[in-house]
C-alpha cells in the first residue's frame, strides 16, 4: 500500500513539493486553516440557502395540493364565496373549491407552535381527492360538521402533543383563546406534509366564523380536466373574476417566492467570499515568508541546473496540495455548519419577507461542493502565484548572499507603487457613478469589493508612516529599532498591515450595515409609535408581525376605565407591479390627533399630508417604494384590491418601510371598506392623564390579556421588541463577521509570532552587544501595537467607505431596504482596541524566548 501511495504521488508529480512541506507543515497549519474558514463559509451558505430556498417553495407547492389553478386576492385578502360557484361553470373546470388559510397557536411561551389552518367545504367528495387527506381516525361526520369547534389534526402533531380523538384543544385565534374539539386524525400526506405536519383541517363554516366572516373565503383552488387548455382555462377564469382578483398556478407563485428572496443568498455570498479574501492574504503572507525561507534551497537547485519555469512550476505544487488540504477540511466542515445555519438562515429570511418559517432540511448539491472546492483552490493557487515567481527568479548567487533577509524588492519605486491604489479608486468611483445611472446592485458589489482592494494597497503607503515615527526624538531606541524591522521587511509587514486591513473592515462594514438599520428603525419608530400603551396579540402570525385581532377586543379595550381613545392599525403584505409591498392601514383618527404619533417625512410631501390620509385619497410611501417603483410624489398609486382598482396620491415619503420593496401607509377607514378585513395586529391606547398608565395597563392585563392572549407594552417597550427582531434577522451576518475577525486574528497573531521566531539571529546579534532583555521585549512590542494600530486604522477607513457604499448604494438595490447613515464608532474603537491586544497577546511567547535566548545559541540559528 506504500509503495502504490509513493507511485501515485510520483505520478502526479507531487514528490518535492510534498517533501518540502514536510518541513513547513506546523508554520502552514494555520493558511490551510484559514483556506478551510474560506471554504467552509462558501459551502455552509450556499447549501443552506438552497435548502431554505427549497423549503419555502416546497410549502406553495405542498399547499396546492393538486389544484392546478389558485384565485387568490393577494396575500390572504378577502373576497365573497360566491367567486368559487362562478369558477366552478367555467368550461374545463372541474371542481372549484373554496378555501380560508390562517394561522394559530398553540402552547404558550417556548412551547408555542403556530399550526396552519386549512379550511375547505368537508362535505364535498373533492377535498379528500384534491388534498390527498388520508384519514387515520374519524368521529362520525355529520358530528364533525355540525358543531363549529371541530377540527382535524394530523397524527404526528397529536402524538407529539398526547391529544387523542374526541380531545380538546386550545388555539389562539383573532378573538382571543378558544377551544376546539379533535374530531379526525389524519396522515401528513398532500397538503398536510407542510411545515412539518403541523396544518389542520376545518369545515370552510367553522372556518370563517373564526378567522374572516360569514360568505367570506381567502382563495379557491381549481382542478382542471386533464384533457383542457391550462392557458385557455386560465384566462376564462380570469375573465368572470371580480377586479382585484387573480388566477395564478403554484409554478408562478413560486418563481414569485423565488424572485423574492433571490437577494438574501447574494448578500451572504458577498460576506463568505470576504473571509475567502482574507483567508488569501494569509496564505498570502505565509505562502511568501516560506518560499522567501526557501530561496537558498532553490538556488542550490538553480544552480545544479534546475530551470527557472520547473522552480516556479514546483512551487505552485505546493499551493495546490495546501489548497487541497484546506478544501478537505473546508468540506465536511462547511456542511456541518450549514446545518447549524439553516434554522437561522431560514428565521431570518422569515422576518425579512413576513412569512412563515418552513421545515427546512439540508440540500447538498455537487455544484455548492465543486463552487467552493473550486474558489479555496483558486484562492490558494492565486495566493503563491506572486511568492513563487520571485522566489524563483532569484540568481544563485544573489540567493547566497542574500540568505536570512528579505529579497530585495523589483519593480517600481513608491510612487509607481502608489499607482494601482490610484487606478483603482478611480474605478470604485466610476462603479459608483455607474450604479447610480443603472439603478442596480452589481457595480455597488463591484466597487465594494474594489475598496477592499484599495484597502490592501494602501498598507504600503501606511507603512511608509513609520519614517517620520522612527525619526521623532521622543521615540526611544526601542521604537527606532521597532520601526527599523518593520521598514527592513516592507512585503511581510505590507501583508500583515492588509490582512487587517480587510479582514476586520469587513467586519467594520457589517456594523456599519446593521447600526445603520436598527439606529434608523429606532429613530423612526420613536417618533411613529405615540400611543401610552400599544395592545397586541402575544403570538407572532408570520416574520415579525403580531397574530391579527378581532375588531370586539377593540371596542372591550376602548372600555376599560381611564381610556380616552384608541387606534388600530393593521399591516399586510399586498401585490403591487410583481412584487410584495407592505400596507400599514391605520384609524384616521391617528394622523389627526395631536397625541398621535407620525412616520417622520423626508423631501417633498403635498400641503397638509396628514390630513389628507386621513380623508383616504393621499398615501405616505417608504423611500424604498419610490426606488422600486420610479414613482415620485404627487404620482398615483392604483392598487388592485378585493373590492377593484384603488387610485391613491402620494402625497409624502418616509425612510420607514415594512417590506424590503417597499411599504404604503393609508387610512385603515379606506382599507376596510376595499379589502373587506376588519382584523387589527395593534391597537393604539390613549390614557387620561389624570388616571395615570400604570392603572390603565393592569386592568388591561387583568381583565382581557388572558381571555384574548394579549400583551400590553409601552411604547418604549414596543419599540425594543422591534430591535430584538431586527438583531434576529441579522444573525446569520453576526455568525459570518465572527469568523472572518476570528480567522483575521488569528492570521495576524500567526505572522507575529513567526515573524520575530525567524530573526532569532538578529535578536542574537543584540544581546551579544549588550542589548537588554527589558530593550528586546519593549521593541517586540512596540512593532505589535504598531501592526495592529496602523491595521486598524486602515480597517476602519476601508471598513467605513464599504460600510457608507453598502449602506447608501448596495442594501437598498440588493436587499430593497433604505436606511440612514449612522456610523458605529464605539464598535470601530472596540475593533481596533480588540486587535491592538491581540497582536500585543501574539507578541508575549517571543517576548519570553527573548528573554531566555542565549546569545551563543542564536548566532548559531540558521
Amino acid at each position: 500500500m506504500r509503495k502504490l501511495g509513493h507511485a501515485a504521488v510520483a505520478a502526479l508529480g507531487l514528490r518535492m513539493p510534498c517533501r518540502f512541506l514536510r518541513g513547513s507543515g506546523a508554520s502552514l497549519a494555520l493558511t490551510v486553516g484559514a483556506i478551510a474558514c474560506g471554504v467552509a463559509l462558501v459551502c455552509a451558505l450556499d447549501v443552506a440557502s438552497h435548502g431554505v430556498l427549497r423549503a419555502f417553495v416546497a410549502v406553495v407547492d405542498t399547499m396546492a395540493g393538486r389544484a392546478a389553478l389558485q384565485v387568490t386576492a393577494g396575500d390572504g385578502g378577502f373576497f365573497p364565496e360566491s367567486v368559487a360557484a362562478a369558477v366552478s361553470e367555467v368550461p374545463g373546470v372541474t371542481t372549484a373549491l373554496p378555501v380560508v388559510q390562517a394561522t394559530a397557536v398553540v402552547g404558550d411561551g417556548a412551547e408555542r407552535e403556530t399550526l396552519v389552518i386549512h379550511a375547505t367545504d368537508l362535505t364535498s367528495d373533492a377535498a379528500t381527492d384534491v388534498y390527498e387527506m388520508q384519514t387515520v381516525a374519524l368521529e362520525d361526520p355529520l358530528v364533525l360538521l355540525a358543531h363549529p369547534d371541530s377540527i382535524v389534526l394530523t397524527r404526528p402533531f397529536a402524538v407529539r402533543h398526547a391529544i387523542a380523538l374526541g380531545d380538546h384543544i386550545d388555539l389562539a385565534v383573532p378573538g382571543g383563546r378558544r377551544t376546539f374539539t379533535v374530531r379526525g386524525l389524519v396522515e401528513p400526506a398532500g397538503l398536510l406534509r407542510a411545515f412539518g405536519g403541523n396544518v389542520a383541517v376545518m369545515d370552510l363554516f367553522s372556518a370563517q366564523t373564526v378567522f374572516t366572516r360569514a360568505g367570506v373565503i381567502t382563495g379557491v383552488d381549481v382542478v382542471v380536466e386533464s384533457t383542457a387548455d391550462l392557458t385557455a382555462v386560465t384566462e376564462a377564469i380570469a375573465a368572470v373574476l371580480p377586479p382585484g382578483l387573480r388566477v395564478v398556478t403554484p409554478v408562478q407563485r413560486q418563481a414569485d417566492l423565488q424572485r423574492v428572496m433571490r437577494s438574501l443568498p447574494v448578500a451572504l455570498d458577498a460576506m463568505a467570499l470576504f473571509c475567502l479574501s482574507a483567508a488569501f492574504l494569509i496564505a498570502f503572507n505565509r505562502l511568501s515568508t516560506v518560499f522567501e525561507a526557501r530561496t537558498w534551497q532553490i538556488g542550490v537547485l538553480r544552480a545544479l541546473g534546475l530551470r527557472q519555469r520547473v522552480a516556479w512550476r514546483e512551487l505552485l505544487k505546493e499551493s495546490v496540495v495546501i489548497g487541497a488540504a484546506g478544501v478537505a477540511v473546508g468540506i465536511p466542515s462547511g456542511l456541518a455548519l450549514g446545518r447549524l445555519l439553516l434554522p437561522v438562515i431560514a428565521a431570518s429570511a422569515a422576518l425579512h419577507h413576513n412569512l412563515l418559517v418552513p421545515e427546512t432540511a439540508l440540500v447538498v448539491e455537487a455544484s455548492s461542493i465543486v463552487r467552493a472546492a473550486l474558489l479555496g483552490l483558486v484562492a490558494a493557487v492565486l495566493a503563491a502565484v506572486l511568492p513563487a515567481w520571485r522566489a524563483s527568479r532569484v540568481a544563485p548567487v544573489a540567493t547566497l548572499r542574500c540568505q536570512g533577509t528579505e529579497q530585495p524588492a523589483a519593480g517600481p519605486g513608491a510612487a509607481g507603487s502608489q499607482l494601482p491604489l490610484a487606478g483603482t479608486v478611480i474605478v470604485v468611483g466610476a462603479a459608483c457613478a455607474l450604479q447610480a445611472v443603472a439603478r442596480s446592485a452589481a457595480p455597488g458589489i463591484v466597487a465594494t469589493n474594489l475598496i477592499a482592494i484599495a484597502t490592501a494597497l494602501a498598507a504600503r503607503p501606511a507603512l511608509g508612516l513609520l519614517r517620520g515615527l522612527g525619526r521623532l526624538p521622543a521615540a526611544g531606541p526601542a521604537a527606532w529599532f521597532a520601526v527599523r524591522n518593520l521598514l527592513s521587511a516592507p512585503r511581510r509587514a505590507t501583508l500583515t498591515l492588509a490582512t487587517v486591513g480587510v479582514g476586520l473592515g469587513s467586519v467594520v462594514a457589517s456594523w456599519t450595515i446593521s447600526t445603520s438599520f436598527q439606529n434608523t428603525l429606532l429613530s423612526t419608530l420613536t417618533e411613529a409609535i405615540r400611543p401610552d400603551l400599544i395592545v397586541t396579540s402575544s403570538h407572532v402570525a408570520a416574520g415579525y408581525l403580531q397574530a391579527p385581532l378581532d375588531p370586539q377586543i377593540m371596542r372591550e379595550v376602548r372600555h376599560v376605565p381611564g381610556v380616552v381613545a384608541i387606534g388600530g392599525g393593521r399591516t399586510i403584505n399586498w401585490p403591487y407591479r410583481g412584487e410584495r409591498i407592505a400596507i400599514n392601514a391605520v384609524d384616521p383618527r391617528y394622523f389627526t390627533h395631536k397625541r398621535g404619533g407620525r412616520w417622520p417625512l423626508v423631501g417633498a410631501r403635498v400641503p397638509a399630508v396628514w390630513r389628507r390620509v386621513a380623508a383616504g385619497d393621499t398615501i405616505v410611501v417608504s423611500s424604498n417604494f419610490l426606488v422600486r417603483f420610479g414613482v415620485a410624489v404627487g404620482d398615483q398609486v392604483v392598487l388592485e384590491t378585493p373590492r377593484g382598482p384603488l387610485s391613491l396620491r402620494i402625497g409624502g415619503v418616509t425612510a420607514a418601510s415594512q417590506s424590503p420593496t417597499g411599504t404604503i401607509q393609508m387610512s385603515r377607514s379606506v382599507y376596510r371598506r376595499h379589502w373587506r378585513d376588519h382584523l387589527v395586529n395593534q391597537i393604539g391606547v390613549y390614557v387620561a392623564p389624570a388616571v395615570g398608565v400604570t392603572p390603565v395597563r393592569r386592568a388591561i392585563e387583568d381583565g382581557l390579556a388572558h381571555t384574548y392572549d394579549l400583551q400590553v407594552l409601552s411604547s418604549g417597550e414596543l419599540i425594543s421588541h422591534y430591535a430584538s427582531e431586527v438583531a434576529r434577522g441579522f444573525a446569520p451576518l453576526y455568525v459570518l463577521v465572527t469568523m472572518v475577525l476570528v480567522v483575521t486574528l488569528l492570521g495576524v497573531a500567526d505572522t507575529l509570532v513567526a515573524g520575530v521566531l525567524e530573526r532569532r539571529r538578529q535578536l542574537g546579534t543584540m544581546r551579544a552587544l549588550g542589548v537588554r532583555r527589558r530593550s528586546v521585549a519593549r521593541m517586540l512590542l512596540i512593532e505589535a501595537a504598531l501592526v495592529g494600530t496602523i491595521g486598524s486604522a486602515l480597517a476602519a477607513a476601508g471598513g467605513l467607505a464599504m460600510g457608507t457604499l453598502w449602506v447608501t448604494r448596495d442594501l437598498p438595490r440588493l436587499l430593497g431596504w433604505s436606511c440612514e447613515l449612522y456610523l458605529p464608532g464605539r464598535e470601530v474603537v472596540l475593533a481596533g482596541a480588540i486587535t491592538v491586544a491581540v497582536c500585543l497577546a501574539a507578541a508575549l511567547l517571543p517576548v519570553r524566548l527573548a528573554a531566555r535566548l542565549r546569545p551563543q545559541e542564536a548566532l548559531r540559528y540558521e
